[in-house]
């Protein structure tokens, strides 16, 4: 078994890991090729290919930053927990040993996750969690228009607009009252940001849909748009961001006893009751 190791560079540095984690994984016969901060990038991309697994040592954003590398070299990652909630991870940092047994020995549950694709600017970013278009001041709105398969749906002034995927549906959009959704589900959630129309509602649409957010107006400042929590790049009015689903897939590895309700139950206390 072969693996490229990224880690978050503000949870942990490449020395500790040498030292506390790399006898545990090669004496349970787990080869690491590199060791790297999540986010960076290779000069020689073949080395990404020799990899059977992404194992990555941080929180969810740690997670984000090496779906990309993944889907397009449809290696599947592993998260071990460094950071708070983790809800992308498989393990926590107590269980490592653990870890590197179920890894060694393939005794996990894979599960491919749906991505967005984002075109703006010339740019073609991969999402696996959520694209959003804000406003960049706290005063004023953003007026934007959104067209599905070029009919427009929705015409609002508010703060913006987050288009997630059923991964990134307990992230960022949940926190916006958006709904939480079975990541085996493949299709796309649209969440207005502080909407000053209250028949705007939150809106889910099936995968094939090609989304236009467009902008007319910007009270204040400009308007940017993010991908996974990165701002990629600045818009101004005029100017329009077009989302779709996209052809390739992350694969996630956790335990093998892994259920999606479970883990909501265990990590956010959904469905509990509180008296």
């Amino acid at each position: 078994m072969k693996t490229i190791l990224f880690f978050n560079p503000i949870k942990a540095k490449k020395e500790d890991i040498e030292n506390q984690f790399i006898d545990i994984f090669q004496k349970n016969g787990i080869e690491i090729l590199k060791i790297m901060p999540a986010g960076s990038a290779l000069a020689d991309n073949s080395l990404y290919n020799e990899a059977d697994i992404f194992i990555v040592l941080g929180g969810d954003g740690t997670v984000l930053r090496v779906a990309e590398l993944s889907a397009e070299n449809s290696v599947p990652i592993i998260g071990i927990n460094l950071g708070t909630l983790g809800f992308l991870t498989a393990y926590d940092s107590t269980e490592i040993e653990q870890a590197a047994i179920d890894i060694s020995s393939n005794n996990l549950h894979y599960s491919d996750r749906f991505l967005l694709e984002c075109y703006v600017g010339g740019k073609k970013l991969i999402s696996l969690n959520d694209i959003t278009v804000q406003k960049s001041q706290p005063i004023g709105t953003v007026d934007l228009e959104i067209l599905i398969k070029g009919e427009s749906i929705l015409n609002f002034s508010g703060d913006g607009v987050i288009l997630s995927t059923p991964t990134g549906s307990t992230g960022y959009a949940l926190s916006m009252g958006g709904p939480i959704i079975d990541p085996a589900l493949n299709l796309i959630s649209i969440n207005p940001l502080a909407s000053h129309s209250l028949n705007i509602r939150p809106l889910i649409v099936s995968p094939d849909n090609y989304i236009e957010i467009i902008i007319n107006h910007i009270d204040a400042g400009n308007a940017y748009v993010t991908v996974d929590g990165d701002i990629v790049h600045r818009i101004e009015a005029g100017m329009a961001v077009v989302v779709t689903s996209s052809d390739k897939k992350v694969t996630l590895a956790q335990k093998n006893d892994y259920s999606f309700y479970k883990v909501l139950n265990n990590k956010l206390g959904f469905g509990r009751r509180i008296i």
